[in-house]
């Protein structure tokens, strides 16, 4: 007969080995790298007390990690495409509009778990890319561009005239950079690139940095509040590399216009309504051609005559300003608009 003084021990060893076979593992399970792996994920987390704003600060890391790397990636292959001289005659446009591009929605971003700290309360939200879907969707915009970029070059080629042709190379130019941000997403995701884009751009910049070295602009728009929708022409045209002359003996192409200010008529006696029209003209003074016009108007209201009146002048000052930009070729406003 086994006694209790001989089964006790046993018992024992036998409890132990039981527990340690059977009982939870000490080492923590990542059950995130289980459901998202990072070599099919991009991912990124966000904490806060509430869940909705840990899923929005998930996505806005995310977003944040991902454009930070674009940015960088996009800017060495601009200097690695269009040379170091033509990157230093560009660079404060380039990396202005190289941060315009980049910083978009990340489309296809979404929430993959949201778990709660049962002992602070504090939400946590994974942000996710598949970069799979992401590289697919991103290959066919590359293709896309590629195309455009061809369709351009080969324009270009026909064109003659200094304004004609600096527009389309500035196309080209906001074409290949927004062709590098796309580049560098899917450098980022690590999906091959896979291009065989056959266009110099390196040489279409050397001519663009040429003709826009020595370009001046001269302004000049009449009517009453000619100065100040001109002072705007001005400083929009410089922030974006034309150069201003106030002598028009020296000015390669000529912006001239005026704006006029009308009062409306509406049977409102609190507001005042006024209407403001512009016409201008840019001219090239060699061959005294119309490169482009434009004609705008817009109405604004205001308690205060004067403020109605300023209100308008600005606002038709800008209008007139972005369209001349756009004409110019230097706009990155279709960028933010079509690349998602």
């Amino acid at each position: 007969m086994i006694t209790k003084q001989i089964l006790g021990p046993w018992i024992l060893v036998i409890l132990l080995l039981a527990a340690s076979c059977g009982g939870p593992s000490t080492a923590p399970v990542d059950e995130n790298q289980a459901l998202f792996p990072e070599k099919r994920f991009l991912q990124a987390q966000g904490s806060a007390k509430t869940q909705m704003e840990a899923r929005r600060q998930a996505l806005a890391e995310l977003s944040a990690i991902f454009e930070s790397r674009v940015s960088s990636h996009t800017i060495s292959l601009a200097r690695s495409s269009l040379g170091s001289d033509n990157v230093e005659q560009f660079e404060k446009i380039i990396e202005s509009k190289i941060r315009i591009i980049s910083s978009v929605q990340l489309k296809g971003a979404r929430i993959g778990k949201v778990w709660q700290d049962e002992t602070t309360g504090i939400y946590h939200a994974l942000a996710i890319l598949d970069r799979i879907d992401a590289g697919r969707n991103w290959s066919g915009d590359l293709e896309i561009l590629d195309n455009k970029i061809r369709a351009e070059a080969a324009a270009l080629a026909m064109l003659k005239g200094r304004l004609p042709r600096m527009a389309s190379m500035n196309k080209i130019l906001l074409l290949s950079l927004e062709r590098h941000t796309i580049e560098s997403r899917l450098m980022v995701i690590n999906y091959p690139a896979v291009s065989d884009l056959d266009v110099d751009i390196s040489r279409i910049m050397s001519d663009l940095a040429a003709i826009q070295t020595e370009l001046r602009f001269y302004i000049d728009v009449t009517g009453v509040h000619g100065e100040t929708v001109g002072n705007i022409l001005s400083q929009t045209l410089t922030r974006n590399g034309i150069l201003i002359t106030r002598n028009p003996e020296e000015a390669h192409a000529l912006v001239m216009g005026r704006v006029d200010v009308i009062p409306l008529n509406l049977d409102n006696p609190k507001v005042l309504f006024v209407r403001a029209f512009g016409n201008v003209q840019v001219i090239e003074t060699g061959s005294k051609a119309v490169f482009a016009k434009i004609s705008e108007n817009i109405r604004k209201g205001h308690v205060d005559p004067d403020e109605a009146v300023h209100k308008s002048v600005m606002a038709i000052s800008q209008i007139i300003a972005d369209r001349l930009v756009s004409i110019l070729g230097l706009s990155e406003n279709h960028i933010k608009e079509n690349i998602q």
